[in-house]
């Protein structure tokens, strides 16, 4: 399949590079997937993430305002080997609000043989002047590990709404803790759990304002008010500053899983 077929297979239509691209929604590895095939569409030929002409901001460690300032700088100089630039940011939700507003002057003004290339697992994150500077997309194709992966946090977000009592929320985030000890990048693992659930929450929240979203997580949510929603949604943000911040995983989830099934039972 061509890449742009896979592009269409992915967001549903092909993105207009006239202005920076933001994409939400899906796993880390959907998402970086769709960055090769769009880095394939730009340069008009397959090439790695790791070329000269790429540049790649990681969501772990979250970029700080003086990596952001540097891969601006990057970005402005002229290509060496491939026809444009490119600058990917892996999740633009997880830089602070001062490295976002870092970033925005660039997309306000990119160099002529540049292009951003922007991802996210939820917009709730991203700042409002950086969305109204990007075309937006919804990554909707989701398979093998995307859906396992997000397969489990609902799975645990069920298991969580059943409980009763917090001790048992308290005993289900060890479960997850220790899962996160035993995976080979304890952080990564965070990260993949808490995007999940913030795609769930944010469908939720989509539904709630009557814009449809399929998905039995989000439906789940659906008794929980608006207000509710949006305070959780804060805490799975917060989760992941906890993360980078090197706090234990088990107390993360234990403060989160606390915090919904409070929500859901009060």
């Amino acid at each position: 399949m061509e890449a742009g077929e896979k592009v269409k297979a992915m967001l549903g239509t092909l993105p207009d590079f006239s202005c920076p691209v933001l994409v939400s929604g899906g796993s880390r590895s959907s998402r970086m997937e769709c960055a090769k095939e769009l880095c394939c569409l730009i340069e008009g030929k397959r090439v790695p993430l790791n070329s000269r002409d790429i540049l790649l901001l990681p969501s772990s460690p979250a970029p700080t305002i003086s990596q952001v300032r540097e891969a601006v700088d990057f970005m402005q100089k002229f290509p060496i080997s491939l026809p444009r630039r490119i600058g990917i940011v892996e999740n633009i939700s997880s830089l602070s609000e001062a490295a976002q507003d870092a970033l925005l002057k660039n997309l306000e003004e990119p160099s002529k043989r540049s292009s951003w290339l922007l991802f996210s697992p939820s917009l709730l994150g991203v700042a409002p002047a950086i969305k109204s500077r990007c075309h937006s997309y919804f990554l909707s194709s989701r398979q093998g590990e995307d859906e396992e992966e997000e397969g489990e946090a609902f799975q645990t977000l069920s298991s969580l709404l059943s409980l009763k009592s917090m001790s048992g929320a308290l005993t289900l985030a060890s479960d997850v803790a220790g899962k996160a000890k035993e995976a080979e990048n304890k952080k990564e693992f965070c990260f993949s759990f808490l995007s999940s659930l913030l795609l769930i929450f944010s469908r939720a929240l989509m539904e709630k304002d009557g814009v449809s979203s399929a998905g039995e997580g989000a439906q789940s949510l659906l008794p929980l008010s608006r207000p509710s929603l949006l305070f959780l949604t804060e805490e799975v943000k917060t989760s992941f500053a906890k993360v980078e911040a090197n706090v234990s995983p088990q107390l993360i989830f234990e403060s989160l899983f606390c915090q919904i099934l409070f929500q859901w039972r009060f």
